[in-house]
C-alpha cells in the first residue's frame, strides 16, 4: 500500500518537472530568436553605415567615369558619378550636374551612384546651398555622413544621407 501511495505522490512532482522543463525550453527558444534578430539588425546597420561612408568618400575623392561625365549630352553614357577635381576639391560643374540630374531623374542618378539597395539624399551647405535625392521619412533607418569639401575655393559641408528603401 505504501508503494502505491508513493507513486501517486510523485505524479504531481513529475507534472511540475515536465511543465518547468517546457517553460525553460520555450524561454530558451525565445531568447535565441531575440539574439538572432539583434544580430540581424546590427549587420543591416553596418551595411547601411558602410554604404554611406564608402559612397561619400568615392564621390568627393574621384572625378567619376568618364572623367568629363558632366559635359556628356546623354547622362546614360555616365558609368559612375564622382565630383572631385582632386581629393575633397569638387568641380562646381560636376556638383551642379549631379544636383540637376538627381532632381530630374532620381532613379537613374541612384543607379549611376551604384546604390542599389538603399535610397539617398545629398546636401551641400556653406559656400553653396544645394540638395538632391529624396529626404528620408520619419521612421527610416538612416546613416548620415558629413565631410568638408572645397568648391570654388570656398569650404562647403557635404552631407550624404543613405537610408533603407
Amino acid at each position: 500500500m505504501t508503494l502505491h501511495s508513493r507513486a501517486q505522490a510523485s505524479m504531481p512532482d513529475l507534472l511540475f518537472a515536465t511543465l518547468f522543463f517546457f517553460i525553460m525550453l520555450a524561454g530558451l527558444f525565445f531568447y535565441a530568436s531575440n539574439i538572432q534578430d539583434n544580430d540581424q539588425s546590427i549587420v543591416e546597420r553596418r551595411l547601411l553605415d558602410n554604404a554611406a561612408s564608402n559612397l561619400a568618400e568615392f564621390i568627393i575623392k574621384n572625378p567619376g567615369t568618364p572623367v568629363n561625365w558632366e559635359y556628356l549630352p546623354d547622362f546614360n553614357q555616365t558609368e559612375q558619378i564622382g565630383l572631385a577635381i582632386k581629393d575633397r576639391v569638387l568641380s562646381p560643374d560636376k556638383v551642379v550636374a549631379f544636383v540637376n540630374q538627381g532632381n530630374s531623374d532620381y532613379a537613374l542618378t541612384k543607379q549611376k551612384l551604384r546604390l542599389t539597395q538603399f535610397e539617398f539624399h545629398a546636401q551641400f551647405s556653406g559656400g553653396v546651398s544645394l540638395s538632391t535625392g529624396l529626404a528620408p521619412g520619419a521612421n527610416k533607418n538612416a546613416s548620415v555622413v558629413q565631410r568638408l569639401v572645397t568648391i570654388n575655393g570656398v569650404e562647403t559641408q557635404f552631407t550624404l544621407t543613405v537610408y533603407d528603401s
